[in-house]
């Protein structure tokens, strides 16, 4: 087992500890300490692949969700959730975040992928694949492109056909880690899967001819045991990037924007019209983009409205729960 998972509390405990590598639909599938694998059902407990837990001695429930030393959390996409999380994956180390390299460069959707692994509390690691099927100037091309808002972000090129590049993956992923792979559907996440375990774990999806890109395979998050010791977690094509509140994240993820704003004469300058406003002067002068910015506006809003979301939720839910205990 991984290194992290935390053992029984008392001997002879009647509870069994263990780790979720696998949700469907109300269950959990949960790798015990022993190396038993059970399914429990989800019962009252908000739980994600990738908690420590335990599990009560007739396998009937979830008795305890550990604390959470990280966690991919996005927005719920779920039709009538509004204002209520979706812990995409819990406890890691590292978020590779995955893009095809022959495919559209996409920066506003990195620039919110980095937002999520940033507040996640794990680093985030950049992958281009299918470096195979173009030519290496073009494929560097696209890793500059992406550098330009991936600021001090390891960017990694690889091809899971060829292998060349796995081994860097590899490299951030040593013994007793846990790795979340996120990314669209297509990008070549369970082909790379494949590839750093040894043989064929997901499924993948053959190529389209028209524009080289696969076919959506994976259809739940995963915890996977890699040679070597640590674990890895793919999980399905995020086709919406959606936003929690964020701690560091934007801060982190925007760092170019934030270290340019020290210099704005006053601290709570919204870099608009205000006098002496450094960012503003920097787009001006060419050395900061418009384009992250607005970026960042945009991203901020969004969290704000989340926030909002949060607050009207918590209102109905008081609401109704007057209502219950004061019945008219």
């Amino acid at each position: 087992m991984n290194a992290h998972v935390t053992p029984p509390n008392t001997v002879g405990s009647t509870v069994l500890s263990g780790r979720i590598t696998r949700l469907d639909r109300g269950w959990s599938t949960v790798l015990l300490d022993d190396g038993a694998i059970v399914r429990v059902r989800n019962l009252g407990v908000e739980v994600a692949v990738g908690d420590f837990v335990d599990v009560s001695s007739d396998i009937e429930r979830i008795e305890r969700v550990h604390e959470r030393r990280s966690a991919l959390t996005r927005r719920s996409s779920f039709e009538g959730a509004r204002g209520t999380r979706q812990i995409v994956a819990s406890n890691i180390d590292v978020v590779f975040v995955v893009h095809a390299a022959n495919a559209t460069v996409n920066q506003r959707r990195l620039e919110r992928e980095l937002v999520l692994a940033f507040d996640s509390g794990a680093t985030p690691v950049v992958v281009l694949t299918k470096i195979d099927t173009m030519e290496p100037a073009a494929a560097e091309a696209v890793r500059a492109s992406l550098a330009q808002v991936a600021l001090g972000v390891d960017i990694v090129l690889v091809s899971s056909r060829t292998g060349e590049g796995v081994d860097l993956i590899r490299a951030h992923s040593p013994e007793g880690t846990t790795v979340a792979f996120i990314g669209a559907s297509g990008v070549g996440k369970s082909t790379l899967v494949n590839a750093l375990v040894g043989y064929e774990v997901q499924r993948t999806g053959e190529v389209r001819e028209d524009d080289q890109r696969g076919r959506h395979t994976t259809v739940a998050a995963e915890l996977i045991a890699l040679p070597g010791g640590a674990w890895l977690l793919d999980t399905p094509g995020l086709r919406a990037v959606t936003l929690w509140t964020s701690g560091i994240g934007i801060e982190r993820a925007f760092r170019d924007v934030f270290d340019v704003a020290d210099g704005c004469r006053f601290r709570n300058c919204k870099h608009l019209d205000e006098p002496d406003c450094a960012v503003l002067a920097a787009i001006e002068a060419g050395t900061l983009p418009l384009s992250r910015l607005t970026s960042m506006r945009q991203l901020v809003a969004e969290e704000l409205s989340v926030e909002e979301e949060q607050i009207d939720r918590e209102r109905a839910q008081d609401r109704r729960g007057f209502r219950r205990k004061n019945p008219q």
